[in-house]
């Protein structure tokens, strides 16, 4: 599935009033894409009047993380993102309690091939989870289904219920997560489901994308070249009003 599943959530960021209208996006929708940002600070100046920043472990000073390979080695588990190698989609700092509301990236440096972002809703996973294999659901929905992070990692799971009937997505499937053997059993199961929902959009120079990283998965493609994408993490703004995850659709109304 290519980028056109997306076309409403297409953003004029340069625009007047493209900020109110790329918040109103994410509400309705947790995703929206955009072009015309090419630097770093292009980036920090949409995230800035998005949210506030939240740094990561790799990120620089101002919040920024460059996104680029570090030689052909293979790389330790949590650093795949300095490779060339395909990103599984996943969300951010999965081993945070309260990770980031919000990932904004964009392409400053496109690949000679490949490297295109894929995007997944979560809430269309849950969904079809809960029509077609509602046991693989309740397993992942379990409070201690799975173990995400190092040695400070946390317990946790691929479906966690919120407040208001909110469901936040939770996942990693590199060696910095494991899974117990009630919730391991579905994996494949989940991975076929995230992969018919996949969305990929071409990383070309000035493209980016903002998610709610508690309803949508990202990831990339492998590459070749020396492609270099701009991320920052964000909490947005209240007045935005930016749900922190998606509603269940099972919830009684």
């Amino acid at each position: 599935m290519f980028a056109t599943a997306l076309s409403e959530c297409r953003v004029d960021v340069t625009a007047v009033g493209g900020v109110g209208e790329l918040a109103a996006v994410l509400a309705q929708h947790g995703v929206a894409v955009f072009d015309g940002v090419r630097s770093e600070q292009q980036l920090l100046q949409l995230a800035a009047r998005l949210g506030r920043i939240v740094p990561h472990r790799d990120s620089v000073p101002s919040g920024i993380t460059v996104l680029a390979a570090r030689g052909d080695v293979r790389p330790r588990p949590g650093q795949a993102g300095f490779s060339r190698q395909s990103l599984a989609p996943h969300t951010d700092c999965s081993d945070r309690s309260r990770p980031p509301l919000l990932v904004m990236a964009a392409c400053v440096r496109p690949a000679e091939r490949g490297g295109d972002y894929i995007l997944v809703d979560g809430q269309a996973v849950h969904g079809e989870l809960a029509a077609t294999a509602p046991d693989a659901l309740a397993d992942f929905s379990t409070r201690r289904g799975a173990y995400f992070g190092g040695a400070a990692g946390i317990v946790g799971n691929v479906f966690e219920p919120g407040p208001g009937h909110l469901v936040g997505v939770r996942l990693r499937r590199d060696g910095l997560a494991r899974f117990a053997p009630h919730t391991q059993r579905w994996l494949p199961l989940l991975g076929q489901v995230i992969h018919r929902y996949a969305v990929s959009i071409p990383a070309a120079a000035g493209c980016g994308y903002v998610v709610s990283n508690r309803r949508w998965l990202h990831g990339r493609t492998a590459f070749t070249g020396n492609r270099t994408v701009c991320r920052v993490h964000l909490d947005s703004h209240p007045g935005w009003r930016i749900p922190v995850g998606f509603t269940d659709s099972r919830a009684a109304p």
